[in-house]
């Protein structure tokens, strides 16, 4: 049972690395593909009253911890359940 809890832990903890990867992924995907409208950008600037550019999001630690808890939560019922599964294909 020690084993199993292990090896559920390090497919946890390989989750939210692929998560994390992918989340960077996508975000260098769509700062490639991102083609600005130059013509309507200083309407748009305009009709906020705003002049300031913001980018990102900066997050609580709260929320990132969080959020890694729920990853690695959900990778350990998922090595979990995918063992239970195997174990039965295999008695049958």
């Amino acid at each position: 049972m020690k084993r199993k809890i292990v090896r559920s832990l390090i497919f946890a903890i390989i989750l939210v690395f692929v998560y994390y990867a992918f989340q960077m992924l996508m975000g260098v995907y769509l700062t490639w593909k991102y083609v600005p409208d130059i013509l309507d950008s200083y309407s748009a600037i305009e009709a906020f009253g705003s002049h300031q550019v913001a980018f990102g999001v900066k997050a609580a630690s709260v929320e990132v911890v969080a959020e890694i808890i729920i990853i690695m939560a959900i990778g350990v019922v998922t090595y979990f359940s995918g063992s239970c599964v195997t174990k039965k294909i295999r008695n049958h």
